[in-house]
């Protein structure tokens, strides 16, 4: 019997069974004749279903599903320029990677997949959807305006899915240049020449806007946009110069009765140009009320040259200084090609050299004897508004005293 016992608990690891068996009330016998007792045995197999499915080829074909969306969306984000028909082609396979990848698993859920559905089709076709629900001026764009100094242009690109684009610039709200362009793969780049459309600075010395330059776009489906011009942009006209200088000294043996000293061996020059108050002034000791912090800097093209006059007569011209956005160049006698910037105050061009380097005016190339010296500037613009002159002048003067050979005995260096 134990032996039965061990024999069904082994069967029982891979499957349960009962045994049928017959037996008696006399000792597990069958009696003759006797009924015998039936017991039926039932067998349950456990099955383990196996799925045969590629996981590894599931997930990369969902990968590749939504990388599908994912090129539906960029066709999307051209603004319509491939049609809907092919968005739409385009996602209806994104979407049909993605749910034979979930059938590959075995995994299917409804849920699962109508929300795969619906964010692949924000997705794709979301970008096309906003062009054609948000109202019709969101879908053109005027974008990269911008300003060329060397060519003296202003250019801005125009964006969007029509034909021709027409752009017209105003001034103050006065038309004053159109100009029509076809769209090449949804955008249109417009060049205008400043000098078709300056009308007078934009902004004043105190940085004050008094012009107002914008431009508009129509487009050939009826939209429009406007921008506006920067200020600094059209702030093209320098109305202001002026000028201040310091004496150069120089050491010598024989200053003062026999002892060692100094005396004026010249002067330095320096100019600012650009806009600011007509208040400021010349100062004592060749200074200048202006400063740095004073000057509205014109960005534009420009020429300037400072005369040093005694009386009317002219004692010394300096070369000519030529201005294209905020660059000034020039040349100098002694030093060859010059350059510096129109931010502030700009040292000019001389006849010698100190210790530092900086070049100066000296003495015996201008100075003739005491007086009133002037030092005139002459600004020459390139833009100037309608009827405006191109020339602007200014002059700031001081008295000049110096001793032959002893700058303590030179005169107060006031203004006249």
């Amino acid at each position: 019997m134990a032996g039965l016992l061990d024999k069904a608990k082994a069967t029982n690891d891979t499957g349960k069974k009962d045994v049928e068996t017959s037996k008696d009330n006399s000792g597990g016998l069958l009696s003759k004749g006797a009924p015998a007792k039936v017991v039926k045995t039932t067998t349950v197999t456990t099955t383990e279903t196996l799925i045969d499915g590629s996981n590894d080829t599931a997930r990369i074909i969902g990968m590749a599903g939504w990388a599908i969306i994912l090129v539906g969306a960029i066709l999307s984000l051209q603004g319509g320029g491939f049609g809907l028909l092919v968005v739409l082609i385009v996602l209806a396979i994104g979407i049909g990677s993605i749910v034979q990848s979930q059938r590959m698993t075995g995994n299917v859920s409804q849920t699962k997949m109508i929300l795969s559905i619906a964010i692949a089709a924000i997705i794709a076709i979301g970008p096309y959807a906003a062009v054609m629900i948000v109202p019709s001026n969101a879908s053109m764009a005027v974008t990269e305006l911008t300003i060329n100094e060397e060519n003296n242009e202003i250019s801005f690109l125009v964006r969007g899915s029509f034909s021709e684009a027409s752009a017209e610039i105003f001034v103050d709200g006065e038309s004053i240049w159109t100009g029509d362009k076809d769209m090449d793969n949804d955008v249109a780049r417009f060049k205008v020449p400043i000098s078709s459309i300056f009308d007078g600075n934009a902004l004043d010395y105190r940085a004050q806007q008094v012009k107002d330059y914008s431009i508009t776009v129509s487009s050939s489906d009826g939209q429009e946009k406007s921008i506006p011009i920067e200020n600094d942009m059209m702030t093209r006209e320098v109305l202001n110069s002026a000028a201040r200088i310091s004496e150069v000294l120089e050491s010598c043996a024989t200053c003062n009765s026999g002892n060692s000293g100094t005396y004026t061996d010249g002067i330095t020059v320096e100019a600012i140009v650009g806009l600011f108050s007509p208040n400021e002034e010349a100062q004592d000791d060749g200074e200048h009320s202006v400063s740095n912090l004073a000057l509205i800097p014109v960005s534009s093209d420009y020429t300037f040259q400072l005369k040093v006059k005694k009386g009317s007569s002219v004692k010394y011209t300096m070369n000519t200084i030529s201005v294209e956005g905020l660059d000034a160049t020039w040349s100098s006698s002694m030093s060859g090609s010059q350059s510096g910037k129109t931010t502030g105050w700009l040292g000019m061009p001389g006849t010698a050299q100190n210790a530092l380097n900086t070049e100066y005016l000296q003495r015996d190339d201008f100075y003739d004897g005491e007086g009133c010296y002037t030092f005139e500037i002459t600004v020459t613009n390139t833009f100037v508004p309608t009827g405006g002159s191109t020339t602007v002048m200014s002059s700031d003067s001081w008295n000049l005293d110096w001793h032959e050979s002893d700058s303590q005995q030179n005169g107060e260096m006031t203004t006249c």
